[in-house]
């Protein structure tokens, strides 16, 4: 009973079981620090991060001395509370050091402490801590990583370390880091290279990051003697760096690669209920139906399978033209809430199937050739540029219904308005994409000041009522209709969106809604956009949806320079957004 039990069902994967079990343990006074280490990690890993944080804080309280809780806890915090993670990180370190733990056993902690006193713009306390990490832990390969990049956030001409001048110490940090690596096993060797080529993707350093890509996958190909437990641990150190090195070469504008390595998503496990980055639910196995590899459907038949974010779907779909005119068929297996907008927009012979269609025997195997993901058809026929936007718009609402929502909205509260601006302020996902994606309602009030002939309409999704109304409230012209729910009835939610003559929309679904309409549409992007979005600044437009143009969040300067620009798009009666869609040919760059 306890904690014994829930330590096994977490082990064996039933969560439900071992969260159940970890509650009990403490319901009945188990006040051990793995409990409170073990259910805070479970409860974070499903997206519970207010449950997880309560967990945390009884865990110190009965065990204020624990490390281990005092660093989870800091995890949890690092984003909205990093000053709170650093002084638990700090806490965490000095009582390790008291119990006399072995300084490796140090390292992971010396290099998260490292990671955020940099990302704080504590520059001198990452050189100091980065010097005692040196005399304890060594020259250990991960944390010279960390050091390299410390030194590179640096100017050259300032003072790099207490000890040496800040010339030829990064020269010196990368011979060592060398001579470390080849006397490194291969996957210890492999990590540190595949975590080199992410850094040096980041800064734009494609041809360097390429080559430490490829020297990685190298070292995780070197024969030996694998036992089953090396094996999965090298195809995990694959699948995660391979996925994130594939969302930068996407970002960077490197198409060929990037879709190519898109892939393993599939594999690369997620944070919260989604369990991996990329989920979806085979109707069929491989060995009854086969995966589409990228080989002619001239006279074949392709099932497409819906993945598990709405956003990604509707975008992909924007690519399915293409595919009809090579196959014989292309069908489509969606959830629910997209099925009415579908068959209505795609016209016969498509056919679009349900999981509950499947799961009845509607269709079956034999009814195709091949099946796949709808994400992975990219990097079979989509890496060049001129192959996206092929049919602009791709939705279509109804039209009575859409006439019927405008007729409203323009009438509303007894003022006629000429102009209908859709807009929505928060993004979604976990609750760090969320606040990474959304802005503050104070600021994106700035938008809503009064304009004359315009009126705002909410295409929120979620509650987002009580905040319509504060901004009403303040004498902002602003409506929320009750009766559409996004989450509930798409379909109205598009008719909505339709009703609108623009959008202007942080990065969710809404943009994909506005952006198959065709509607004149500005997205507000976070500095921490994904995948879908080219980094590069001078890019103004989204390469998905031509009408979708972009304003971007300044990483030092924030959001002020987007939204005032923002506000004068509104001002000049939301022009069709002009721009580049990209900023270099997009021909695959070769390691050397």
């Amino acid at each position: 009973m306890g904690l014994p039990r829930a330590i096994q069902a977490h082990q064996q994967g039933d969560l439900a079981e071992a969260m159940r079990h970890y509650q009990r343990a403490i319901d009945q006074g188990d006040h051990r620090p793995p409990l409170f280490q073990n259910y805070g990690a479970l409860l974070r890993q499903q997206g519970k991060q207010e449950h997880a944080l309560q967990v945390y804080d009884l865990g110190l309280q009965c065990n204020p001395r624990d490390a281990g809780v005092l660093t989870n806890r800091a995890n949890l915090i690092r984003d909205n509370r990093p000053a709170s993670a650093l002084a638990d990180l700090l806490a965490a370190l000095r009582l390790r050091m008291a119990q006399g733990e072995q300084p490796s056993a140090c390292s992971e902690l010396l290099r998260s402490l490292i990671s955020l006193c940099r990302e704080l713009g504590l520059q001198a306390w990452a050189q100091a801590l980065a010097q005692v990490a040196l005399r304890l832990v060594g020259p250990e390969p991960l944390l010279l990583g960390q050091l390299l990049v410390l030194l590179d956030g640096l100017a050259a001409a300032a003072e790099v370390s207490p000890d040496e001048p800040g010339e030829g110490v990064r020269e010196k940090l990368v011979a060592l880091l060398e001579q470390r690596i080849r006397r490194c096993a291969p996957r210890q060797q492999a990590e540190l290279r595949l975590a080199l080529a992410g850094h040096d993707m980041a800064r734009g350093h494609l041809e360097q990051a390429l080559q430490l890509y490829e020297q990685g996958l190298a070292a995780l190909r070197e024969p030996g003697e694998l036992d089953p437990q090396e094996t999965q641990e090298r195809q995990k150190l694959l699948d995660l760096n391979s996925w994130n090195f594939g969302c930068g070469l996407l970002q960077a504008q490197e198409l060929g690669r990037g879709w190519q390595l898109y892939e393993h998503g599939l594999r690369t496990p997620a944070e919260g209920p989604q369990r991996w980055q990329r989920a979806l639910r085979k109707p069929f196995a491989a060995s009854e139906l086969p995966i589409w590899r990228g080989e002619p459907l001239v006279g074949k038949r392709l099932l497409l399978l819906e993945e598990q974010a709405i956003g990604d779907v509707m975008m992909f779909l924007t690519l399915l033209p293409a595919l009809q005119q090579e196959a014989a068929a292309v069908d489509l297996m969606l959830g629910e809430r997209l099925v009415p907008i579908y068959r209505r927009c795609l016209a016969e012979p498509v056919k679009i199937w349900t999981h509950a269609d499947a799961l009845q025997g509607r269709f079956i195997a034999a009814d195709y050739d091949v099946q796949c993901p709808i994400g992975s058809i990219c990097q079979h026929r989509f890496t060049r540029l001129d192959t996206y936007a092929q049919r602009v718009p791709m939705l279509v609402a109804q039209a009575a219904r859409r006439d019927e929502l405008r007729q409203a909205y323009a009438t509303a509260g007894g003022s006629p308005a000429q102009r209908l601006i859709g807009i929505s302020w928060k993004g979604g996902g976990t609750a760090g994409r969320i606040r990474a994606k959304s802005i503050s309602p104070e600021q994106f009030a700035q938008l809503l000041q009064p304009l004359p002939g315009a009126r705002f309409v909410s295409l929120q999704y979620g509650k987002a009522a009580p905040q319509v109304e504060q901004w009403r409230q303040a004498g902002l012209d602003v409506i929320h209709d009750p009766r559409v729910d996004a989450l509930r009835d798409m379909d109205l939610w598009l008719d909505q969106v339709a009703a609108c003559d623009a959008v202007i929309s942080v990065a969710n679904t809404t943009i994909h809604g506005a952006g198959g309409l065709n509607l004149p549409t500005q997205c507000l992007l976070s500095r921490n956009c994904d995948w879908r979005w080219f980094t590069d600044p001078a890019v103004q437009r989204s390469y998905w949806y031509p009408s979708v143009g972009i304003l971007r969040e300044d990483p030092q300067a924030g959001w002020a320079q987007a939204l005032q620009r923002a506000r004068h798009w509104l001002e000049q009666g939301c022009p069709m957004p002009a721009g580049p869609t990209a900023t270099r040919a997009l021909q695959p760059v070769r390691a050397r």
